[in-house]
């Protein structure tokens, strides 16, 4: 029979994860003590080196006394400030903490954030089928011991996506105990199997008491049917639902009882088609919705929204209330027509947006030209991706001036090409041959211009010269042939060649011949018209990171 395995929530199960200086210390001092503690009629014949060697060993042990007690120093804060500190670790490095602290060990019997899923339950190590009996045992016995000892639990976040066709009693029993417990953040994911086979009890939500301590609930892959008998969610301002199946219906019970909203986040909800953000979310800064293929119509009401992204198909979108509306994100993976969409709708939709961002795949059709302004757009960023199988790049990026010369306040444009995003016609022969006839906008306030995948195709050469000789006020101009240096921190600059940190986005052979053809494209058509005011650059291939190998 093997030994009984102590749960993740037991200091003690710990002991062999404390910090190194400190389990150093103890180990190293256990030994010793115990070669002390011999019997006396052992130490009787011990020759006098022996008697030196442990005298020694006794100056040692003082030592690492004195240094586990400067490690230790921290306990002499105060005790709230020493609890505050606790709640901060994740729940592994609490109970490890708790191991070598006396001060720790009264913060951990008191412990109110779990986070609890196979790394934290330290089940990596075993096979995906045999996670489930332990997930089940080990989280128990953690909610079951706070729930006993009265202790409260804040947060949870529980992911037993290894867990699938678990029973429903299991968390029933476990989301009863914390909600009693007065919990304020609860994050539960589920496996995908379990969207259909386990709905959220919605009976927890209608105790008052309950409902108005709950501050953040993120659910996924579940059912959620919230009635008219939910409580008042007074204090909650975060709501993420990914995958959960909810009706029109519910979410309006839910909207209609969360005032104090802030953040609302809808992720491949699929039974909602018509969604009303209603006026009565007065603090509602931030909404997401995307992945959700059977809605048709987004109306929203909230007065102060801010921020929304949006992402897929392309739908009726209105705006009740867009004075407050700085910052919209659209996207569309699958289908092809969002930058028209965006240039014809926005205008309407949020009038007064300053941040646009706009990822567009597959678009056959140009961006056409209106006379619709974004007379407070500042922030531009576009995002041409590779378009889905049977769809030609044949995409005019200087159709791209339409969003240009709509946005007198624009300074910042920024343009991302992925491979094979347009077509590449390189540019050939003398260097007018190529311009388009000058349309005549001055462009004011632009002062940073940057455009990752530069290639050789003709229209993006001529929508650049186009920037560079109608922008008096352009500050940067910078042409990055590869598809963006440093993908650690995401930005476009060089790669950090000698400090040997991050790792610029991977180029094949075809990838490389082009950005050496787009420099030179860049030299000979591009950078000789950029005033000698402006810092301007062309980025070329990393000689570290592109070798034309990936």
């Amino acid at each position: 029979m093997s030994p009984r395995r102590r749960h993740a929530g037991s200091p003690r199960s710990r002991s062999r994860s404390r910090p190194a200086p400190i389990h150093d210390a103890v180990r190293r001092t256990r030994h010793r003590l115990r070669k002390l503690r011999r019997p006396a009629s052992s130490a009787s014949k011990a020759s006098s080196a022996e008697i030196n060697s442990a005298t020694c060993q006794q100056g040692d042990i003082s030592q690492d006394v004195r240094n586990m007690r400067q490690e230790l120093v921290f306990e002499k804060l105060p005790e709230d400030i020493l609890h505050r500190i606790h709640s901060l670790l994740p729940v592994q490095d609490a109970a490890c903490a708790a191991c070598v602290s006396r001060g720790f060990l009264r913060s951990w019997r008191c412990y109110s954030n779990l986070k609890l899923n196979d790394r934290t339950l330290r089940l990596t190590d075993r096979k995906f089928e045999e996670r489930k009996i332990h997930v089940i045992d080990k989280v128990d016995k953690i909610i079951k011991n706070h729930y006993d000892n009265g202790v409260k639990v804040k947060t949870l976040k529980l992911d037993i996506a290894s867990c699938s066709n678990i029973k429903g009693s299991y968390l029933d029993k476990w989301l009863r105990m914390t909600f009693k417990s007065g919990i304020e953040e609860l994050n539960l994911e589920m496996p995908l199997e379990m969207k259909k086979n386990y709905s959220f009890p919605c009976s927890l939500l209608s105790d008052e008491a309950a409902a108005s301590t709950i501050r953040s609930l993120r659910l996924l892959a579940c059912a959620f049917q919230p009635t008219s008998t939910l409580g008042l969610l007074r204090r909650l301002k975060f709501l993420n639902l990914a995958l959960v199946h909810i009706t029109e219906e519910g979410l309006g019970h839910l909207l209609s009882k969360s005032s104090a909203l802030e953040r609302l986040e809808i992720v491949g909800c699929d039974g909602i088609v018509f969604l009303k953000i209603p006026c009565t979310l007065q603090k509602l800064k931030f909404l997401t919705v995307t992945k959700c293929k059977m809605l048709q119509v987004i109306e929203i009401g909230a007065p102060k929204l801010n921020s929304f992204h949006f992402g897929e198909s392309l739908l009726g979108i209105s705006v009740k209330n867009p004075l407050e509306l700085k910052h919209v994100n659209l996207s569309s993976f699958c289908m092809s027509g969002i930058l028209s969409y965006a240039r014809t709708r926005i205008p309407s939709i949020a009038r007064y947006v300053e941040s646009l961002i706009l990822l567009g795949c597959s678009e056959n059709a140009n961006t056409p030209m209106l006379p619709s302004k974004l007379p407070h757009l500042k922030n531009l960023e576009i995002r041409l991706l590779v378009p889905v199988v049977g769809f030609s790049p044949s995409y005019d990026a200087f159709s791209l001036v339409s969003f240009l010369d709509a946005s007198p306040a624009l300074e910042s444009f920024i343009l991302h090409v992925e491979l094979g995003a347009m077509t590449h016609d390189p540019v050939v022969g003398d260097d007018d041959e190529y311009l388009r006839q000058k349309l005549g906008c001055q462009y004011n306030c632009l002062k940073l211009v940057a455009i990752t995948g530069f290639c050789s195709s003709k229209s993006l050469v001529e929508l650049t010269v186009h920037i560079v000789e109608s922008t008096h006020s352009l500050e940067r101009l910078t042409l990055d042939t590869t598809h963006g240096y440093d993908s650690r921190v995401g930005i476009i600059g060089k790669c950090p060649t000698l400090r040997k940190i991050g790792q610029c986005w991977a180029m094949n052979k075809r990838a490389l011949e082009e950005a050496h053809r787009a420099v030179k494209t860049a030299g000979r058509y591009i950078m000789g018209r950029v005033p000698l005011a402006v810092q301007s650059e062309v980025l070329e291939p990393c000689s570290r990171c592109h070798t034309g190998n990936q």
